[in-house]
């Protein structure tokens, strides 16, 4: 038997009160007496504050101007009272078991990072996971989903707070400076977040920005550093990251049939000197006809 560690579960919000009211109603029936539910309001001009204070159990902040995702997320981060510290996004939902499974997961090494991976393919409801050592690979490999993730307080004490020069993959950049220093955790089964990718989601809309690239671009070089790889090895690592993300955006972005979007990022990405072939005829054809070769 496991010792059940208390949460604060952390929420930032922003104008999406039906979505974060119907997050909080799911996470309270999960919560222990010793755990923490708090949403920080980002001064939403709807009624998200009234509504979430007549709720028992939450505790709101609210920002009384709107001061932007990071610094929300970073004040969700040094409010939290309990030591594991969990945040989830407001237009998420989490499964009926969620905090019982990364309770399991914050007893298996103290400090640490608990993250998880999206299972399409889960046969039973069984806990599986896997320890990463902190070290090069996980710098370069840090959790691809940031909703859900889990930290200790003694991790944030040490790395500090989300990078808020980066507006746009700041938890890639801040998550891979955690997993080169201090041990992390993967929860493969059962899932604990399950996501939409839409219109409205802050992802979404960043790729259509202007500087998007650039910022992602500094980003992995963060990564490169915190890895510790030099030379041609992080030349041919850039290369190849890049050229992923670059693949992936247009292709999600044509998927969903956002053909401005595709064509604003890919007038972008077109200029890029580490396009390979195939991602640069691609970038190019999209810019111009709003459409992307198989």
């Amino acid at each position: 038997m496991y010792d059940r560690s208390t949460l604060s579960i952390v929420i930032p919000t922003y104008k999406r009160c039906k979505s974060v009211v119907a997050l909080v109603n799911s996470i309270i029936p999960q919560m222990m007496d010793e755990d923490e539910l708090l949403v920080v309001d980002d001064g939403s001009s709807d009624d998200t504050t009234e509504i979430l204070s007549k709720i028992e159990r939450i505790r709101v902040i609210s920002n009384t101007s709107n001061e932007g995702m990071l610094k929300t997320w970073n004040k969700c981060l040094t409010s939290a009272t309990n030591d594991w510290i969990c945040m989830i996004h407001d237009d998420d939902t989490i499964a009926a078991d969620a905090l019982e499974t990364i309770r399991k997961a914050t007893e298996l090494v103290k400090p640490s990072i608990v993250g998880h991976i999206y299972n399409e393919d889960s046969l039973d409801n069984c806990f599986r996971y896997r320890i990463v050592e902190p070290g090069s690979w996980a710098a370069l490999n840090p959790f691809p989903i940031p909703s859900g993730v889990t930290i200790h307080k003694a991790i944030i004490k040490e790395i500090g707070l989300f990078d808020e020069r980066f507006q746009y993959s700041a938890d890639i950049e801040y998550f891979s400076r955690i997993c080169a220093k201090f041990t992390s955790i993967v929860i493969e089964n059962p899932r604990i977040v399950s996501f939409n990718l839409h219109s409205e989601n802050y992802e979404y809309k960043t790729w259509g920005k202007i500087d998007f690239l650039a910022q992602l671009e500094e980003i992995e070089k963060c990564l490169i550093e915190y890895a510790g790889i030099e030379g041609k090895e992080a030349s041919e690592y850039f290369h190849n990251k890049m050229n992923a993300y670059v693949g992936y955006i247009m292709d999600n972005a044509y998927k969903s049939e956002d053909k401005y979007l595709l064509r604003k990022f890919c007038s972008e990405a077109k200029k890029r000197k580490y396009l390979n072939k195939r991602n640069l005829r691609s970038a190019r054809i999209a810019s111009i006809l709003n459409w992307k070769p198989k």
